[in-house]
């Protein structure tokens, strides 16, 4: 059964299918093979049932629910009331009272929870392997990593058992686990999210994210949970989706930057290297054209991510935990964030600088162009290369994410082609926080135009 919203929305308003119809379906599938690590928890099925039902009877007012019957899944870090949230922490696990703002905006705009997703433990890492639930299965082809550190959410969406997922992205995880899986990863920029009731990796700059079939699907999710929080103060109350004048500027005139060849990393991946070459010629041919620039400025913030100072903002989430109880975590995920305790504050100074004049150095670049246009992963990986060089594997992956949210960008990736084992690879468009409508017509165009090609 599909259950994207352009599926299910007109068959609900025709009365074709009810809530409860789908939602059965979905209970029906949690026992599959392909759903094997996915979730850490799932719903209660009378009680699944229960709100299905009352849905139904709701149909008078699927006009003022804009995410009507759609089945959500969402990441275990992200709180819904009566529920526990792990972090892929068994020891870790609380029932929180409240939900997340951005969890309340989902229910009540008509959304039907499904269960809580496996992901990379404390949200560290971009692989989908560091949890004691298990590895997700990649669901085109189970010998490779379906990426995280939010894997089972965009499992969940690959393999139709959701139509909204709900991830996180710090230096990557809401975009690399769409190129693995072959789905939307929509990423705003930092503050156009509610970040209260999570579980925080690097709190200064991260944000919840989505996961969808389709780039208009994640946006018009992103438009419902999109707001300001005056009790976070991280949110923006200036943020607005559809800022600046780009967003109605033909998709024809559009300037597109991308990295120069010799800055273009594949870890020695011809396959991944030309599907992008074709991503590229895809992209000449929808925009206004794709011009080489240096992708100097972007690569000097990547290492602050997972080797410098910012990783000390994951021992100010759970390092009290982790040194209190010393039998607990995933040894990676453990020395990771006890071992930024190294880091001084001199060091987090320094790292802010630079993120700042990067900034401002990008000030001519964004003036000049109105997206860059990335691989979202160099290669792709197996399970057993992870396990084997667990930090390596994790750093590469992020050669095109890291920078992303201390720099202050949205981004999306998309599906792009198949390697040939079978496994997905996929593009990132970026632009600065605020251009989110610009990114999904972009990424619109690119796939139908990329459908269309021989």
């Amino acid at each position: 059964m599909n259950i994207t919203n352009s599926t299910l929305r007109p068959r609900y308003t025709s009365g074709e299918i009810k809530p409860s119809e789908v939602m059965a379906h979905v209970l029906g599938r949690l026992d599959d093979p392909d759903q094997a690590g996915v979730w850490i928890s799932s719903v209660e099925p009378d009680a699944a049932m229960a709100a299905a039902r009352k849905m139904d009877e709701r149909i008078g007012e699927i006009d003022k629910l804009p995410l009507y019957g759609l089945v959500l899944s969402i990441k275990d870090c992200i709180d819904l009331a009566g529920a526990p949230t792990t972090a892929a922490c068994p020891e870790f696990a609380y029932t929180p009272k409240a939900s997340g703002p951005v969890v309340e905006k989902a229910i009540e705009a008509g959304t039907l929870y499904i269960g809580k997703t496996n992901m990379d433990q404390f949200a560290t890492g971009l692989v989908g392997v560091r949890s004691p639930y298990g590895v997700a299965r990649n669901p085109h082809n189970p010998g490779y990593i379906p990426s995280g550190s939010s894997s089972g959410a965009a499992v969940s969406i690959a393999t139709g058992t959701s139509s909204i997922a709900l991830a996180t992205d710090t230096g990557g995880s809401g975009r690399v686990p769409a190129s693995y899986c072959s789905i939307t990863g929509l990423k705003p920029g930092p503050g156009a999210l509610s970040g209260r009731g999570m579980v925080h990796a690097c709190r200064s700059f991260e944000t919840i994210s989505i996961f969808a079939q389709t780039p208009a699907d994640a946006f018009m999710a992103l438009e419902v949970l999109a707001g300001y929080d005056a009790d976070d103060c991280f949110s923006d109350p200036s943020y607005c989706l559809f800022a600046g004048d780009a967003a109605s500027t033909p998709l024809h005139e559009m300037r597109i930057a991308a990295p120069m060849r010799s800055q273009r990393k594949f870890f020695g991946n011809r396959d991944t290297e030309n599907l992008f070459e074709q991503a590229l010629a895809t992209a000449g041919e929808v925009f206004a054209g794709i011009e080489d620039v240096d992708f100097t400025v972007f690569l000097e913030i990547n290492d602050l991510m997972y080797f410098g100072p910012f990783l000390a903002e994951r021992d100010v989430a759970v390092g009290d935990f982790l040194r209190a109880r010393p039998e607990a975590g995933e040894k990676v995920v453990r020395e990771l964030i006890l071992g930024s305790g190294s880091q001084t504050a001199a060091d987090v100074y320094r790292a802010l600088y630079g993120v700042a004049e990067a900034r401002r150095r990008l000030e001519s670049f964004w003036r000049k162009f109105d997206a860059l246009l990335v691989p979202t992963v160099r290669t792709i990986q197996t399970v057993d290369e992870v396990m084997r060089e667990p930090l390596e594997s994790n750093f590469d992956n992020g050669y095109y994410t890291h920078f992303a949210n201390p720099l202050g960008l949205a981004s999306i990736s998309i599906p792009n082609g198949l390697t040939p084992p079978g496994v997905p690879h996929g593009i990132t468009l970026l632009v600065p926080a605020g251009g989110e409508s610009l990114l999904v017509r972009m990424a619109e165009e690119f796939l139908d135009a990329r459908h269309k090609r021989p």
